[in-house]
């Protein structure tokens, strides 16, 4: 794993300081950066991530009891043309 800091203790990415970035890293920095920024524009902060959370076990259940009063399918034989 990459060093996250510099012996002079300044921040690093991917064992890199700024000044060592090539325009490969520039733009995976960008890139990266800019995922992060989205998350948490989406998320909205913390109290909102909860409540993302929550709204999402809240569907899994639903979904859970939605699945469980589907009938379910009739086995049927395989024959050797479905192979």
């Amino acid at each position: 794993m990459p060093r996250r800091y510099g012996p002079d203790g300044t921040a690093l990415w991917n064992g890199k300081a700024p000044e060592d970035f090539s325009e490969a890293d520039v733009y995976r920095f960008m890139a990266e950066t800019e995922e992060v920024l989205q998350k948490r524009e989406l998320l909205g902060g913390e109290s909102d991530a909860r409540s993302i959370a929550q709204r999402l076990a809240e569907g899994r259940t639903q979904a859970a009891r939605d699945n469980a009063a589907r009938p379910a399918k009739a086995a049927v034989k395989e024959s050797r043309h479905d192979r």
